[in-house]
């Protein structure tokens, strides 16, 4: 099967939107499928991470379109140094002429900021349909503006056979929900994601509390998943610290300060690390003033540095976002924390899906927010050095391409 998939973020491109389908395309090409990436050249990236170049498979073809630079014009707006907001869009430590851009982006441009991309990707995607046969689409989300130029396709080639790629919600984003545009802009992103949605061939979920959230249409659940090869030459070290970590972005809906009070319960000698989190200036003198030199913040780094930081560590921290749609948040990071076989700590929502993902597993435990006393116990009686030996070979991304490329092959091809 030759399948074209259109995703904004891959390599160099780094953090949690560029691993699902990297680990995706590697697998496909071992079971005989010719995957060719459309993605955007330039484009706003939470981060970069060029060691990830080295895993893309080297007769992969990747067809770079040019993405706008909007971050240009948020710098000097908001006068920060970082790039555009990533999963928030949270205005309290913004100006008012920023608060009024982000007021503008949330009713004005839709469905999202990189739909700027589009017209630059359906002509490199025309190109390139014109050039040889395919016989399906991919379209990945967020930015779910992807599955525009997915939708446009499926008009010109009825036959064609396009499957959209949600790898989190549409119109119930966590950052619109907490951060939520005028009603009539509410509207016409449900008109539009229900459009996509039963226009598409079918649609691949990643977890089922989504799928259920999201309207009426073919659906498949598809979860991120984890690679072993990953982790095939890590070995943990053991320490005399409790080595307590957090790695990745704090989205909207988590509180990094839950963490700090959990670690207050905890009686013994422990290390707390952020590792690739943005935390405000706020937070971050928090911890230090709580926790002196056994708070380490780490930049983001390489890909495979992060999963030696997971395996080499005590407790793994998993933070669910509060809000409506929390319970179907299964990160990339979930699956690699259950691949590192370090114990985790779910707090949030206990009836979550990553929650019985967890339990199902026996790779930890989960505790509501207003359970840190009780969760910080659990941490202090891990026995030392201990690793969690739960069967997780159903989450393993080779189970979860069986099952994709199962769905595809069950369309007619084009």
């Amino acid at each position: 099967m030759r399948i074209l998939l259109i995703s904004y973020y891959f390599p160099p491109a780094g953090g949690a939107a560029v691993m699902r389908w990297l680990r995706f395309i590697r697998y496909l090409s071992l079971k005989g499928h010719r995957v060719t990436v459309l993605c955007s050249s330039g484009g706003d990236y939470p981060y970069t991470d060029e060691s990830l170049l080295q895993k893309i498979p080297e007769d992969l073809p990747v067809i770079r379109a040019k993405a706008p630079k909007m971050s240009r014009f948020w710098k000097l707006i908001a006068h920060k140094k970082e790039g555009l907001p990533h999963g928030s869009l949270d205005t309290k430590e913004m100006g008012w002429l920023a608060r009024l851009m982000v007021f503008i982006r949330l009713n004005f441009i839709l469905p999202d900021l990189r739909v700027f991309w589009n017209a630059s990707a359906y002509r490199a995607a025309l190109k390139e349909l014109k050039s040889k046969p395919y016989d399906a689409v991919i379209s990945t989300g967020p930015p779910h503006s992807s599955h525009l130029i997915g939708l446009k396709f499926k008009k010109k080639y009825p036959r064609l056979q396009w499957f959209t790629d949600f790898r989190d919600p549409w119109a119930d984003i966590h950052y619109l929900q907490l951060k939520p545009p005028l009603s009539f802009i509410r509207y016409l992103h449900r008109s539009m994601e229900k459009r996509v949605l039963q226009k598409a061939d079918n649609n691949f979920i990643i977890s089922h509390a989504i799928a259920a959230a999201l309207p009426e249409a073919p659906k498949t659940v598809i979860y991120n998943g984890f690679d072993p090869d990953d982790f095939a030459s890590i070995e943990y070290q053991e320490s005399l610290t409790l080595r307590i970590k957090y790695i990745g972005q704090i989205t909207a809906g988590q509180d990094a300060l839950q963490i700090l009070h959990l670690c207050k319960y905890i009686p013994q000698k422990l290390e707390l690390s952020f590792i690739g989190t943005r935390l405000s200036e706020s937070e971050i003198q928090a911890f230090k003033a709580e926790l002196g030199s056994s708070f380490r913040h780490l930049p983001f780094m390489p890909h495979q540095e992060a999963l030696n930081e997971a395996v080499n560590s005590d407790c793994l921290i998993l933070l669910i976002n509060e809000y409506s749609g929390s319970k179907g948040m299964l990160t990339t990071k979930l699956f690699e924390y259950l691949a590192s076989r370090t114990p985790i700590l779910l707090i949030g929502d206990t009836a979550s899906e990553a929650a019985e993902v967890i339990r199902e597993c026996a790779a930890g435990t989960c505790f509501a927010a207003h359970e840190l006393k009780q969760a910080a116990e659990w941490v202090a009686e891990l026995p030392s050095g201990y690793r969690t030996s739960g069967n997780i070979g159903a989450y393993s991304v080779a189970k979860q391409i069986d099952k994709l490329i199962r769905t595809m092959e069950s369309k007619n091809s084009y």
